[in-house]
């Protein structure tokens, strides 16, 4: 998997990727996904996650110097998970891009709904840490620099209607797919059903903003 911090410049406070034969970072990390399957990020401690892992206490904190920053993490997998099952309708630029618009959310909505209490643990650490949240801001500002870019090029192919500025509109539909999936997988955890209405809504918010609603 690519360096995310080197790629995008991401700040962020513990160790790179492991070289290979060294797995202690990577079972701390697989006890701290597992734990949170059961349990909300405020009842699982290091030395949970330690024991889980039949790892110490110093092997921990090696590699990161809080709990937050284990989050921080995974978090790193989640984005680029994210960021790959958004990722067609960014890169398409032949044609009106309505189709991987729809495949985008479909792969969004799911990806969450399958790593409910994670994306929850995430908007916690992101609440309740300060460089958690510095790099989580700094990833969503990347994103909806992608949108905002796509938008330009969508609407000098003709493929789009002019209106508000690429950047603002990207920024606002960005902050909004933040919130929906915050509220959905937070609604998962306490046993809410999922629904296809959230996928059709955002889909149709996005099209409509960008595309003018044109079929």
């Amino acid at each position: 998997m690519a360096d995310l911090a080197a790629v995008t410049g991401a700040p962020r406070r513990y160790r790179p990727a492991p070289r290979r034969g060294e797995r202690r970072r990577d079972a701390l990390l697989a006890a701290l996904r597992e734990l949170l399957e059961t349990r909300p990020l405020a009842g699982i401690s290091v030395g949970d996650i330690t024991r889980a892992a039949g790892a110490t206490r110093s092997a921990f904190y090696f590699y990161f110097p809080t709990k937050a920053a284990a989050v921080a993490a995974l978090l790193e997998d989640l984005y680029l998970g994210l960021l790959e099952a958004s990722g067609r309708w960014h890169g398409v630029e032949s044609g009106r891009g309505d189709d991987e618009l729809r495949e985008g959310f479909d792969a969004v909505v799911g990806y969450a709904r399958a790593n409910p209490r994670l994306l929850v643990a995430v908007f916690d650490a992101v609440g309740g840490d300060a460089e958690v949240r510095e790099m989580w801001r700094h990833w969503m500002h990347e994103l909806a620099v992608r949108v905002g870019e796509k938008i330009a090029r969508e609407r000098a192919a003709g493929r789009a209607p002019d209106g508000a500025d690429p950047a603002v509109v990207g920024a606002a539909l960005v902050a909004m797919n933040e919130r929906v999936l915050e509220s959905e997988v937070r609604a998962i955890v306490r046993g809410a059903a999922a629904s296809d209405a959230v996928t059709d809504a955002l889909y149709e918010i996005w099209q409509r903003a960008v595309y003018g609603g044109r079929s």
